[in-house]
């Protein structure tokens, strides 16, 4: 099965085609320019470099959040269109759950966006095991995770600093040498595995009101 991965969650974006659970394709991005800007050339520079077209792939997988409102909306709509127009079935994932699915780390992992004022989206991995599902919470709260278990811990994501600043006094918290991985790559491997879905299916998980409705609730008070 050959399939297509796009990652829009943050400010770095990924795309991967990934054959039968192999990589042909990787490509994380980090730009001042907008994901609108980079993600249809890089997705046409993907099939051009591997050889094939667009209508060789099976399946589409995209990430539906959490993240960046703009940028979830921006990889849905480039997936929905694609998967509409050559009746091929997609599938949406968790895009912190793609991000443990291409770590390769030995203990508990914390894939993490950063939320701004001291909160990160998070989840809680242990192997196979989902500790705590998506969530978005203040970074102190992680503390009942790291103290509940001897196993090292390892934050990953563009919100790993934020978390390592008020935990690096844990013996078991422990820093490493991965960077951002493409999270596109991990939606691939998940969807692999994930029933099939139709463009109609997918929709963005934001966890969180976006910022204009949260300054309007506060004004309704």
């Amino acid at each position: 099965m050959l399939i297509l991965g796009v990652d829009c969650s943050s400010k770095q974006g990924s795309v991967a085609l990934v054959k039968d659970g192999k990589p042909l394709y990787q490509c994380v991005y980090d730009s001042n320019m907008t994901h609108s800007q980079n993600l249809l050339s890089l997705v046409d520079n993907a099939v051009t470099v591997c050889g094939i077209k667009k209508e060789d792939i099976d399946l589409f997988a995209v990430t539906l959040g959490p993240g960046s409102f703009t940028g979830l909306r921006i990889g849905l709509a480039l997936v929905k269109g694609m998967a509409m127009a050559l009746s091929k079935p997609c599938v949406g994932v968790s895009s912190l759950k793609a991000m443990t699915a291409c770590v390769d780390l030995d203990g508990v992992i914390i894939p993490c966006f950063d939320a701004r004022r001291g909160q990160v989206y998070c989840n809680v991995t242990d192997g196979d095991t989902i500790i705590a599902d998506d969530d978005c919470c203040m970074a102190a709260e992680l503390e009942k995770y790291i103290t509940a278990t001897e196993k090292d811990i390892y934050f990953v994501g563009d919100g790993k600093d934020v978390c390592y600043n008020k935990f690096e006094n844990f013996s078991n918290v422990k820093k490493h040498s991965v960077l951002m991985p493409c999270i596109a790559y991990g939606a691939c491997l998940l969807a692999e595995k994930m029933p099939a879905q139709t463009h109609f299916d997918l929709s963005p998980s934001y966890l969180r009101l976006s910022q204009a409705e949260r300054e309007l609730k506060e004004k309704n008070k």
